[in-house]
């Protein structure tokens, strides 16, 4: 039997905005790639990609800990 992972309709960012967050005192930007509610504590994480042609990706990033959508 396949289950299918859903998306949290109660997220704040949607798969594929690109947004601003800080990382190692540094700020940086990526992709939403995926989003989930943490059974435990109800909080919802992201998984953010960064970079393109060679991305590495960002696990667990916590909601609270994203500044914003990043402007063009």
């Amino acid at each position: 039997m396949l289950f299918f992972k859903r998306y949290p309709k109660e997220a704040k960012y949607s798969k594929g905005d690109f947004v601003n967050f800080r990382r190692r005192g540094e700020l940086w930007f990526g992709w939403i790639y995926d989003a989930k509610r943490d059974k435990q504590s109800g909080a919802i994480t992201y998984t953010i990609q960064i970079g393109g042609q060679c991305p590495s990706f960002v696990y667990e990033y916590k909601e609270e800990d994203i500044i914003g959508l990043k402007k063009d």
